[in-house]
């Protein structure tokens, strides 16, 4: 029986566990590559490649043909084939081989030997993770999960939004941190839709936002009650997937310009064609520091901190549990223009953000953002703003992305 896969029918398999020679086994405590030995599959798994294949093959290359054998425990062996081509040049095709009888039990096929790589180790997920390891395994190896991993995923469209809602740095004209100044202050609702693109290495992704905030200042209009209510529609690798989360938070004045906001955040991710519910629970910190430069020119420092945990959705827990850190700067000025008759500024920010804890696909990038728009308040009662920005974002593993945002806030 052999099965050629692409990304989308690989893990379709390992979810719906589907296409799999054997059902899934519990994580063995030998499991070898070659001669080398790992403590669990998960751990096997992750270390397929050219790293771990030159210290068995000296010479080893991504052009090289080879036999490399995979064996959990003493009864299960497979090998992986990867073929060279006529010409000698590296193929990117892999073939799995049942060690024991010689059927081929999969092949694949990508632009490099890297992408096959990639559907390589869905496949052997879905053939030795556990329920939970396999998710796990998922989010680690894969670049389309629709709950961790890649930047349409639920934790980091969750994640985003605490950062947005909780500071001043980036394009979105929903206010998060300390603008709101002045003695008096108001209610205030913002709508924002953002659309973007990512791709990479066997990944590609459209991406439709439409976040909602409202923000409740008290008599003190530093302080401040903030909700945060965003919207996701994201088409991953043809596979469509709706997000959604909200978030509680509470804006603490430290001083006149730096602000600290709590907040809470609750999230859910529907995929029908993978048949996937997931459900995440944030808990985060969000710091924003202003200051206020010579000539109407603004420096604005962000960060933040979230602990992720995936909670167990229709009797399934994803076993995504992860710290978020996030770290920005802004810079802005005035222009000489003016819109609808108020005054208005550029922005130019950076942000870093890095996941520790489970591994993810993706657990690393930089948005670079610029914006134009009207000034949100100058006194802490008057809101009238509109701002257009475009977001720049590299990731490891090759991913990169624009998003285009606009925003408005009365």
């Amino acid at each position: 029986m052999k099965t050629r896969f692409n990304l989308s029918t690989a893990i379709t398999a390992l979810v719906l566990g589907t296409g799999c020679l054997w059902p899934p086994q519990a994580m063995a405590a030998d499991v070898t590559i070659g001669s080398l030995s790992f403590p669990t599959v998960g751990k096997a798994i992750s270390a397929l490649g050219t790293s771990t294949y030159v210290t068995l093959i000296p010479d080893y290359t991504e052009f090289s043909s080879a036999t490399i054998s995979f064996t959990v425990s003493t009864s299960e062996a497979i090998s992986l084939v990867y073929a060279v081509s006529e010409t000698g040049a590296g193929a990117p095709e892999i073939t799995v081989l049942d060690s024991a009888t010689g059927e081929e039990l999969a092949s694949f096929d990508g632009e490099t030997r890297a992408d096959a790589e990639v559907l390589m180790r869905a496949f052997l997920t879905g053939l030795f993770g556990k329920e939970v390891e396999a998710f796990e395994l998922l989010v680690a190896n894969t670049p389309d999960d629709p709950v961790a991993g890649n930047p349409a995923s639920l934790q980091t469209t969750m994640t985003n939004s605490t950062f947005n809602s909780g500071t001043d740095v980036g394009p979105s004209a929903l206010t998060g941190g300390a603008r709101g100044r002045g003695t008096l202050g108001r209610s205030h609702l913002g709508v924002s839709l953002q659309s973007g693109r990512y791709t990479g290495p066997g990944f590609s992704a459209n991406i439709t936002s439409l976040p909602l905030s409202y923000t409740m200042p008290f008599d003190d209009p530093r302080w401040a009650l903030k909700l945060d209510a965003p919207l996701t529609f994201a088409t991953v690798n043809g596979q469509d997937t709706f997000s959604g989360s909200i978030g509680v938070g509470l804006r603490i004045p430290v001083y006149d310009h730096w602000t600290l906001t709590p907040e809470l955040r609750l999230g859910m991710t529907r995929n029908s064609a993978l048949s996937i519910n997931a459900t995440l629970l944030n808990a985060s910190i969000t710091s924003n520091y202003r200051k206020s430069l010579r000539n109407g020119y603004q420096l604005v420092f962000g960060n933040s901190l979230t602990y992720s945990k995936s909670l167990t959705t229709s009797g399934v827990n994803y076993g995504v549990e992860n710290v978020i850190n996030k770290n920005g700067i802004e810079i802005s000025g005035p222009t000489e223009f003016q819109l609808f008759g108020l005054p208005t500024n550029w922005q130019f920010s950076a942000v870093h953000t890095k996941i520790y804890g489970n591994p993810t696909y993706i657990d690393e990038w930089v948005d670079v953002s610029a914006s134009i728009g009207t000034i949100a308040s100058k006194n802490g009662v008057t809101w009238d703003s509109v701002r257009l920005g475009v977001t720049l974002t590299r990731a490891n593993r090759g991913v990169k992305g624009i998003n285009f945002n606009f925003g408005y806030e009365f």
